[in-house]
């Protein structure tokens, strides 16, 4: 508050008005002195509440974490043994597994590369048309340089292709292109002007003399390991049908012999047979005996007993046995024969293509084994096919040509466009790295790791909370001492709340409240073999380590929660669901959690934490204190205003007139002194 100011014309403080005027208002602002203090009193326990309502928050928050939908104990990982091959992740909806994946080759796209150019190499003008599966782009291109043509392509279609020029030389430079997508039907296909460019660059030439297609007759059909049974095969317009209990080769003369861009291919249809109803055999009726008869004699009839038969026991024949097996196709090259990746059943012919990789070299046959009981397959135009083919031309020098992953589950075999399989294993989502013949073992696994961070996280901020309510409720500066985990700033900041809120009854209700929840036990999957915190590794054992009954740690009587880190993670590999159970459980079986020490608590703090709820009262009470001590504030800062002048002006009429009284005696004194004379 400024002084107020009043100025009379000839009067001075040579009376010591000021002084005394001072004294005055320093005794009327006592009482302002006494709001500011409650004001300053009310703003420190509004910031206190705000930090407790600010830790229940925090709290009730990592107790829903533990317990509710997204809670940790759900979290998978997925661990493999050799992430060069194979890598994956797992979320919450993964099961836990393991499972042997082999990788047979990774997908790829079309990559190709012209030979070397001069420097100078000029492109023509015309439409350039690329095709990368079922995409086209078309690109008019008015000439240039290579580089030209390089920025046009990434400019037009740079999400599908992707073209550069490497300078292989001083003076020469090499034209790359390479489709963005992965996968045997994403081939890049060369159209209108391209075609000649491609020539022209080296890239594309004619097509090689194709192979062909491999007749299947009656000819070359020979008996493999079993003897031939013509009942279980036919062969009809070219086509191969394999009966339940078939065995046989399809003999190639001569043998066949794969160079490199060249595959196997046939047409496949596994076609399952409807079942018969089974019937048990009925028990043989046995012999037929005609009757014997009888004798008479002195009028007395005697009948022969009937005959009897001794049946051996009776043992129906057992149920025929069902066999699945999907491993029908092997390739044979003299002494040696390549196990061929297993069939899928389907309603319609499906293409299957075998690389070198994958056949042995200088094939003599196709062999063919159904031990199905009740499936048929059929096989049909067996051929050798170019796999650089491009229409009517093949790929010079392709670095990489358009393929499928290929991969072996569980004797299944698995084929995918990209290197990203995210729909095989529920939850799971694999990424193909390379090829290997070595299986590689996936194992999808709970995060124990996150769930232990996720408790010690929960059980920091209930630690935290406690300090908390000791440093409001205590005068006791130990309090603060024994917090070791408080930094110097949170130190300075305890040590002006300490005691702040001595004798709340609220506040001490809650902790006592809580220690209570943390240390009830809750029903689990396990009983009482496991249904408290302290059977996790969670205590306030207050013994210190290594020291007998009586020597004990005084912070630890306080309530504070430590964890033995081996003994939750002991707990959590042996019993992971009875440790969920514990935080979170719905034990009348209704679908929603009812019971367990995370869900306890989240109950408990809800009226304490919730908007509306008690802390949240205590602040709004505190908010309407302050206001009102601001406006009574200002009311007294006006009523001093006010004093203060009042004084000054009754001050100044003060002296006013004792400066007249003394000009008069003055005058008096100096009439006296002229009538003397």
């Amino acid at each position: 508050m400024s002084d107020f100011n009043l100025n009379i014309p000839g009067v001075t403080n040579k009376y010591k008005s000021d002084t005394f005027i001072k004294a005055l208002m320093e005794a009327e602002r006592t009482p302002l002195s006494r709001m500011e203090k409650d004001l300053e009193t009310f703003k420190v326990q509004k910031s206190a509440w705000f930090d407790i309502n600010r830790k229940l928050s925090e709290l009730r928050e990592s107790a829903r974490k533990l317990y509710g939908f997204q809670n940790p104990f759900s979290e998978k990982i997925a661990d493999t043994s050799n992430a060069g091959v194979l890598t994956a992740t797992a979320n919450r909806t993964a099961f836990e597994e393991e499972k042997r994946i082999l990788v047979r080759q990774i997908a790829t796209a079309d990559r190709f590369v012209s030979k070397s150019l001069p420097n100078d190499f000029t492109v023509e003008a015309g439409l350039y048309r690329f095709k990368v599966g079922d995409q086209v782009v078309e690109l008019p291109f008015s000439g240039g340089s290579l580089k030209e043509l390089a920025s046009a392509i990434n400019a037009k279609a740079g999400n599908l292709l992707k073209a550069s020029v490497v300078d292989d030389t001083k003076d020469t430079q090499v034209f790359a292109l390479e489709a963005k997508k992965t996968g045997s039907r994403n081939q890049l296909v060369f159209q209108e002007q391209a075609v000649a460019f491609g020539e022209k660059a080296g890239i594309l030439s004619k097509t090689r003399p194709v192979v062909g297609s491999l007749p299947i007759t009656r000819q070359e059909i020979q008996a493999w390991q079993a003897p031939l049974e013509e009942d279980r095969f036919a062969v009809s317009e070219g086509a191969l049908t394999a009966k339940p209990g078939a065995e046989l080769k399809l003999t190639f003369q001569p043998g066949l012999k794969l160079e490199a861009g060249m595959a196997l291919e046939m047409e496949v249809k596994v076609t399952i047979l409807p079942e018969e109803p089974y019937q048990e055999e009925a028990r043989p009726p046995g012999p037929s005996l005609p009757e014997i008869g009888g004798i008479e004699f002195q009028g007395l009839r005697v009948q022969s007993s009937p005959s009897k038969t001794v049946l051996p026991e009776w043992k129906p024949p057992s149920r025929p046995l069902k066999v699945d097996d999907m491993q029908i196709l092997f390739a044979a090259a003299g002494q040696k024969t390549t196990v061929l990746p297993p069939l899928k059943d389907s309603d319609q012919f499906t293409t299957l293509r075998l690389g070198p990789d994958q056949l042995p070299e200088g094939i003599d046959s196709l062999n063919i084994r159904n031990r199905n009981t009740h499936r048929i397959v059929q096989i049909r135009n067996l051929r050798v096919v170019d796999t650089t083919a491009r229409g009517d031309y093949r790929l010079i020098n392709p670095l990489s040509t358009a393929q499928d992953a290929r991969l072996g589950v569980d004797g299944i075999e698995v084929v995918r466009e990209t290197n990203t399989v995210d729909d095989l294993l529920p939850g799971v989502s694999l990424t193909l790295n390379s090829a290997s013949p070595e299986a590689v073992a996936l194992k999808i696994r709970r995060d124990v790791e996150t769930v232990k961070e996720s408790i010690i996280a929960f059980l920091g901020i209930y630690n935290q909370l406690l300090t908390e309510l000791d440093i409001m409720t205590r005068k006791d500066e130990a309090v603060i001492e024994d917090a070791k985990f408080l930094s110097d700033q949170e130190r300075e900041k305890a040590r002006k709340n300490l005691g702040l809120l001595q004798g709340n009854v609220s506040l001490m209700q809650l902790k006592t409240s809580l220690q209570n929840i943390m240390m009830n036990p809750y029903p689990t999957g396990g009983g009482k073999e496991l249904s408290l915190l302290a059977q996790i590794g969670v205590s306030t054992s207050a013994r210190l380590p290594g020291q007998s009954a009586f020597a004990l740690d005084k912070t630890r009587l306080r309530g504070y929660l430590q964890v033995d880190e081996g003994s939750l993670e002991t707990a959590m590999r042996q019993h992971p669901e009875w440790v969920k159970d514990l935080f979170g459980f719905d034990a009348n079986k209704d679908l929603v959690t009812d019971t367990g020490v995370a869900y306890a608590l989240d109950t408990y703090l809800k009226p304490y934490a919730e908007s509306k709820g008690i802390v949240s009262n205590r602040i709004g009470a505190l908010e309407d204190q302050i206001a009102r001590k601001n406006k009574e504030i200002e009311a007294y800062n006006h009523h001093l205003e006010d004093y203060e002048k009042e004084l000054k002006k009754k001050y100044g009429i003060m002296e006013g007139a004792l400066d007249s009284l003394e000009q008069s005696s003055q005058a008096l004194e100096n009439f006296n002194k002229q009538s003397n004379r």
